[in-house]
């Protein structure tokens, strides 16, 4: 090993310690007058400003309706926009014009306080806003657990589904966890006598069901979702890092032999991991960690280095 790398390594073990993970602040920035919307990197895919007039922040059902009613009753141009706002395109950025003034958020960051069980008939009911990770442990520390979730827990409720994110599964209905949705409440714009907003709620029956779950927010304001869960269970997970040899015929029986099943291709090195991810009974040891180190906190020194060096 040559001095530069021994020292390199030493400096990373010497700031690792240091290191803090910080709250990113909120994507919504308010001045005296205008607001503006950026995503949690930094900028949009078309490098444009996002403005609006003004936000709002409902806690309730009753709030997002009135919040609704305002937009409507007042001609102006709103999307729905969550506590992350983790999207590349601007999809929660309302049309913009000339002067901003036709422009409005609607922020979900506090209406997140509804996680309702249904025990009987192993469902969850839960507020638009409500972040993934304090659902997941809700419904596990009452004996539940999801069927299926994407793997980064940084989004809310009403984000996953109308975004269609997903996991990996091709058993049952599959890795999206839009299709684990059993009703869903939309807030929609409505007529002078209805006075301008009204509450839909949607079931597998309803035409307009599929098109509400994966919306991108153009189909209303998305306020309660209904979701289906099961007993708790553990996941075994195992990584096997081989090559890409048959690749393109061995995925098939890889998805048919995990529940979770997934494969992580790398071309350029001609390798493949394949995740051997299925059901565990609740007493196999482990410590349920994923320590996939993409998703720790590290210096942004760190990554900066690494890119830096070509690597």
């Amino acid at each position: 090993m040559g001095n530069t790398s021994y020292y390199f390594i030493l400096w990373i073990l010497c700031i690792v310690p240091l290191i803090h993970s910080l709250t990113p602040k909120s994507p919504i920035q308010c001045n005296k007058t205008i607001c503006t919307l950026e995503n949690s990197y930094g900028t949009w895919n078309d490098r444009k400003t996002c403005y609006a007039l003004n936000v709002t922040y409902p806690t309730t059902e009753q709030q997002l309706r009135l919040a609704v009613s305002y937009v409507v009753q007042n001609n102006l141009k709103a999307k729905i926009v969550t506590k992350f706002s983790h999207t590349i395109p601007a999809l929660s950025c309302p049309q913009q014009n000339t002067n901003n003034n036709h422009a409005f958020f609607i922020s979900t960051e506090k209406y997140d306080s509804g996680i309702e069980i249904d025990a009987e008939n192993l469902a969850v009911t839960v507020d638009s806003g409500v972040r993934l990770r304090e659902l997941i442990d809700e419904v596990e520390k009452n004996g539940f657990s999801l069927v299926a979730a994407p793997y980064w827990e940084g989004v809310t409720i009403g984000g996953v589904i109308s975004t269609g994110a997903h996991g990996s599964s091709w058993w049952g209905k599959g890795g999206a966890f839009h299709e684990q949705v059993l009703e869903i409440t939309v807030v929609v714009p409505a007529s002078k006598s209805e006075g301008y907003a009204k509450i839909l709620k949607l079931d597998s029956h309803h035409p307009l069901f599929n098109a509400a779950k994966v919306s991108l927010g153009v189909l209303g304001a998305i306020s309660k979702v209904k979701l289906s869960i099961e007993h708790r269970f553990k996941r075994s997970v195992t990584f096997n890092f081989t090559d890409d040899n048959d690749i393109e015929n061995v995925y098939m029986d890889h998805a048919n032999k995990y529940e979770f099943a997934d494969i992580t291709w790398y071309p350029s090195r001609h390798t493949a991991v394949y995740r051997y991810d299925f059901r565990a009974s609740l007493n196999a040891s482990g410590d349920g960690v994923f320590d996939f180190f993409g998703f720790q906190v590290n210096s942004i020194l760190i990554p900066e280095s690494v890119r830096g060096a070509g690597k």
